[in-house]
């Protein structure tokens, strides 16, 4: 009997020595770890607000789980104005999700197209990607203090679980709302796309082609279906926020570092917004050199086609810079404008005073003519009189040549260096009778 009972302390001793060892293994200690639950705010709420569907990163844990909790990632920002061609409106009214996507865009300062479409990218299977990932790397921590007997810890870990359920629930009703009122096309319907202007708050300029229904989106604020359980859900993401910060600092130091790694590395992964990530798909553009065609995905519906074109044309001279090609004046004539859009552009502040400027409005009118006849290095450059004759109705589905021409404006449209050093806008150089110099006029953003 002695034997057997000495046999069975030999055995105790040596299984559970191993793990009982990782819960006392303490050789320094870790102050301030509340500071945990607050770093990486302006970051997590930079990437979470963009409502963007990630392929691996959408299950894993985040730092400052108080922006989701509090609902910070859906406060409107300052300093975006939407200019609508097609109707004649101006907004700043833009719904926070959408001014946070568009900060997360890599773009030009001026001459950057985004192109809505539908959507052809219909991969659903790596959806189940993002939750394999996420139990992957967080069940560790929640296995292993259990076996060492750590329960600071286990309550730590059921925090962090709690806090992914509900920020994956909070995101899908904020997707479900927007995606509402972004209505997929019926079959065989055609799609009228309507031509937009956008300043961001950092000052670069966008032209949009949208489809009425995610112009909607972009100016209309949906509730979200089920706004009782949405609340309770912020509820729960708080009271695993407090959780969070008022155990950590008791856990076993091996259950703090493994949290903390995994909190920082998880937030870095998701907030780095890699492509293979997003689906976001790059590729050269065949027909300009130096320009970028790049595809990402809206929802489930619609994507989205962003062009960045060539920003500088090639110099002929070693020592001389090239050709700037990325301003205002060109995104403008390469929306080969309508009498009337150029009277509201005119309204708005956003084109310069003919009488102050003409320099600028012959530059503008013969790069017009330039893509209007495709881009032909050999086409002629008219004259203001000329240019404005004769002008061919804008079909009722907008072409995205003039968008995307396949060529750079000749040296003679833009006029000398000087001329176009005086007649860039605030953003890219130009003067001030190219930017806006008043207020734009408000109007009821439902209208737009």
């Amino acid at each position: 009997m002695q034997s057997i009972a000495s046999l069975g302390g030999l055995i105790k001793r040596h299984v559970t020595m191993p793990l009982a060892h990782i819960k006392t293994w303490s050789p320094f200690q870790i102050d301030a770890l509340g500071l945990v639950t607050l770093l990486g705010a302006d970051e997590v709420n930079q990437s979470v607000g963009t409502l963007q569907h990630r392929r691996f990163t959408e299950y894993l844990p985040l730092l400052a789980a108080f922006v989701i909790a509090g609902d910070r990632f859906v406060a409107e920002q300052p300093g975006f104005v939407l200019y609508n061609l097609t109707d004649g409106i101006t907004s700043t009214e833009l719904k926070g999700w959408f001014t946070r996507w568009l900060m997360s865009q890599k773009v030009n300062n001026a001459t950057t197209v985004l192109v809505w479409g539908p959507n052809k990218q219909q991969e659903m299977w790596k959806d189940f990607v993002a939750p394999i990932l996420s139990f992957i790397l967080v069940m560790p921590l929640l296995v292993i203090t259990i076996l060492v007997g750590d329960w600071y810890g286990v309550g730590n870990a059921a925090a962090i679980i709690i806090s992914i359920l509900t920020r994956v629930y909070l995101l899908r009703q904020r997707r479900h709302a927007r995606d509402f009122v972004a209505s997929a096309p019926k079959t065989g319907e055609e799609i009228f796309l309507k031509t937009l202007c956008i300043i961001r708050s950092d000052g670069k300029h966008l032209t949009c082609r949208a489809p009425q229904s995610v112009l909607d989106t972009f100016v209309k604020n949906k509730e979200v279906k089920q706004p009782h359980l949405y609340h309770c859900a912020r509820w729960f993401c708080w009271l695993a926020l407090g959780v969070h910060m008022c155990i950590l600092g008791m856990c076993s130091l091996f259950t703090q570092i493994y949290t903390v790694f995994l909190l920082v590395l998880s937030t870095w992964w998701f907030t780095s917004d890699f492509s293979w990530d997003i689906r976001r798909v790059k590729e050269e553009n065949a027909k300009v050199p130096g320009s970028t065609v790049i595809t990402i995905p809206f929802n489930r519906v619609w994507s989205v086609e962003q062009t960045n074109h060539q920003q500088k044309k090639a110099s002929v001279k070693e020592d001389e810079e090239g050709e700037n090609l990325d301003k205002r004046q060109i995104a403008w004539a390469r929306l080969d404008l309508k009498k009337d859009e150029e009277e509201e552009m005119d309204r708005w502040n956003l084109f310069p005073i003919k009488e102050k400027n003409p320099k600028w409005w012959k530059e503008y009118e013969g790069l017009k003519e330039f893509y209007r006849d495709g881009g032909n290095e050999k086409s002629p450059i008219t004259t203001p009189a000329q240019a404005s004759i004769a002008r061919p109705e804008v079909q009722s589905t907008p072409s995205r040549d003039l968008l995307t021409a396949n060529a750079s404006p000749p040296a003679g449209a833009l006029g000398s260096s000087a001329s176009s050093t005086l007649t860039q806008n605030a953003s890219d150089g130009s003067n001030p009778g190219d930017t806006t110099t008043s207020a734009p006029p408000q109007t009821n953003s439902s209208s737009l």
